[in-house]
């Protein structure tokens, strides 16, 4: 029921040896804090992602990996990606280990889940049972006494931010292990088991634990507001004595830590000024907690120096349509949704006026320099207002609306937004990406292929409710850029 290793010693002993253990990281962290600015990892914005750059192995980051891990004692997995190009190495990536407390990441995840589908709601509580409250009793470290009651969201905080087993217990047994393994399993981390049996160890690998960080960091897992909460917990988190040790006062990493008698864990998503990263580093079979201390904070410090002092200039071809898209224009592409959202390039990137310009299926991207500065040093990539300009070309308009008091009014346009679209509109960018709607939402012919579907027109984009379609998938984006590419009307 709870995770232990399995060590060839008599009960007692692994009792011991994970008080023993217990204490020395404490007695760690609070050395390591004494030479930390309090505030070290409370400055930087986090922004939402909605998409991430496929992985594209990187030989320079691949170096660093090999130098730091290549001659260390025991069983070490790293992997590494950087989210808004791809860039990525990886040691042992596919190698399970015992999971510790990074099971508690998948726990998270079924959590939000299941909130999402209406089977629980955070604010329920739950009661504390003995055998839930067991382990830690067992370490002499009880924060939930068995008989007390917690609400599911505190559950999750306790969890999270200091691994309370005992929270993690109750929200295993209210969820469900055979529910989050199945979970684990619909989202491909195949390798990834829970054992709540009592017989075996939960299971993991590096390449798993960084899958799920990029499901969390690109709302791929759950809706965007959930993911945004899941963030906030792994960002407050209190054992701060592995990867942070190496990172800069400017950074703030979202990650969750494990340890048992002989492995220590910690994995993240790192926020710095030229884009997040997600980092995973995996110890086990360890004879000395030395090198880990070391070790991980160096991995953390050499990753974060190399991916905030050597600027990137990603490019990728995409054979569909013969066209290429590079530096800015790509990274934007990757964060808001990629494919879904945008589509296809259609043209080469090219000035358009006093702007650089590139057309997709669903959209034009313009780089804006004078956009730069607060958001730092990267020029700035906007949307042109393909939603307006289709519109006008086909003569359509829209007559204000009342507000009803429900969804979002928007006064500039005199349209609301509710329901689905609001919905998608929300999870999937917002005002950035789609702007505002320009048309109620109502039952109107496709120009794209004649046929009628409710549709609501945008600033800069056209949604389309397509019922025929699976839940969650229903919402699909007109090719506003391929109809003004390819229309004379």
């Amino acid at each position: 029921m709870r995770e232990q290793p399995r060590l060839q010693t008599p009960w007692l002993q692994r009792r011991l040896t994970a008080l023993l253990l217990t204490l020395l990281i404490t007695i760690a962290g609070i050395i390591i804090s004494w030479h930390q600015t309090p505030d070290a990892f409370a400055t930087a914005p986090v922004s939402m992602l909605y998409g991430s750059a496929s992985d594209a192995p990187d030989s320079e980051l691949q170096a660093i990996v090999n130098d730091v891990v290549s001659d260390v004692r025991g069983t070490w997995g790293v992997a590494i990606k950087k989210l808004d190009t791809g860039q990525f190495a990886v040691v042992n990536g596919d190698r399970q280990q015992v999971s510790a407390s990074l099971y508690k990441l998948w726990v998270l995840a079924e959590l939000y889940h299941q909130v999402s589908l209406g089977d629980i709601n955070l604010d329920d509580s739950a009661t504390v049972s003995y055998d839930d409250a067991y382990y830690d009793a067992s370490l002499g470290d009880v924060r939930l006494s068995a008989g007390n009651d917690v609400t599911f969201r505190g559950a999750a905080k306790l969890m999270i931010t200091v691994s309370d087993n005992t929270a993690a217990a109750l929200l295993v047994r209210n969820l469900g292990a055979d529910n989050i393994n199945r979970f684990m399993q619909q989202n491909e981390l195949n390798d990834s088991v829970l054992d709540w049996s009592g017989s075996g160890d939960n299971l993991t690998t590096p390449l798993d634990v960084m899958r799920e960080l990029e499901l969390i960091a690109t709302s791929k897992m759950v809706d965007a507001d959930s993911s945004e909460e899941m963030l906030n917990l792994l960002l407050d988190q209190q054992i701060n004595n592995r990867l942070p040790v190496g990172l800069p006062a400017e950074a703030r990493i979202a990650h969750k830590t494990g340890d048992l008698s002989s492995l220590l864990h910690d994995a993240g998503i790192v926020y710095g000024p030229r884009g997040p990263f997600i980092i995973v580093a995996m110890a086990s079979d360890l004879y000395s907690l030395d090198e880990v201390w070391e070790k991980m904070p160096e991995l953390a410090r050499r990753v974060y120096d190399y991916f905030n002092t050597n600027p990137s200039s990603p490019a990728r071809y995409f054979p569909e349509t013969r066209q290429t898209v590079g530096h800015d224009f790509l990274k934007f592409w990757n964060d808001y949704g990629g494919l879904e959202t945008f589509g296809y390039p259609i043209a080469p990137e090219h000035m358009g006026g006093n702007l650089l310009v590139q057309q997709f299926e669903r959209g034009r991207f313009e780089l804006h320099p004078e956009m730069a500065g607060a958001g730092g040093p990267v020029p700035t990539v906007g949307l042109g207002l393909l939603g307006q300009e289709r519109a006008a070309q086909l003569k359509l308009s829209w007559a204000a609306g009342p507000n009803d008091g429900t969804g979002i009014y928007f006064d500039g346009t005199g349209q609301q937004l509710t329901g689905d679209f609001l919905n998608y509109w929300r999870d999937h960018g917002g005002e950035r990406i789609f702007g505002w709607p320009i048309s109620p939402a109502a039952d109107m012919v496709n120009p794209s292929d004649g046929s009628t579907v409710l549709t609501q027109w945008f600033q800069r984009a056209r949604m389309e409710y397509h019922p025929e379609l699976p839940v969650g998938r229903r919402i699909v984006l007109g090719a506003l850029g391929s109809e003004l590419a390819t229309s004379d009307r």
